[in-house]
């Protein structure tokens, strides 16, 4: 059984464990991608961050990871504009033997619900427009794909879930 709950400072070596094992789509190297140092840190760096895990053999397995943050430098400006209280969805991560179960799901409507109950605008999140499966995703949890931007080796496409008002396009 897969449940979400917020993170605990135990869990850190099992979310290096699945970063290193969850490429981003655009890495291309051979060995994993470089460490994210906001995930040294994630009590300082997120307003929030949950955790999927599964009950395996009496302990519990970390399959899927997100982070609620506010929107950094690469949020393009017209989904911050006029808008103060927002939360940027990030570090999506899900175990490839638990993807297309549900478990992304559970995760982006435990933030959903978190950034609403916190009388938040709007979430915010991105993924490589080469990734169909979390554009999907993001669609079916209420996003609106909202336009793309160049971020380093990547074509992301944006994502917009406004609480009150209209969507905002790029």
């Amino acid at each position: 059984m897969i449940h979400v709950r917020r993170y605990q400072a135990s869990d850190r070596p099992q979310i290096r464990t699945l970063h290193d094992r969850v490429w981003p789509i655009w890495h291309k190297g051979p060995e994993p991608p470089g460490w994210f140092t906001d995930l040294e840190r994630i009590e300082e760096c997120y307003l929030a961050f949950w955790v999927a895990v599964e009950e395996r053999d009496g302990s519990e397995v970390l399959v899927g990871m997100v982070g609620a943050d506010l929107p950094g430098a690469d949020v393009p400006p017209r989904l911050v504009e006029g808008r103060t209280r927002l939360a940027h969805l990030s570090r999506m991560r899900i175990a490839p033997e638990c993807r297309r179960v549900g478990v992304g799901a559970r995760l982006c409507a435990t933030l959903i619900d978190w950034a609403a109950a916190n009388e938040l605008e709007a979430v915010v999140t991105n993924t490589p427009s080469n990734n169909p499966p979390a554009r999907s995703l993001y669609c079916k949890a209420g996003f609106t794909e909202v336009g793309t931007t160049i971020v380093g080796p990547a074509e992301l496409m944006w994502f917009d879930l406004p609480f009150r008002g209209e969507v905002r396009t790029l």
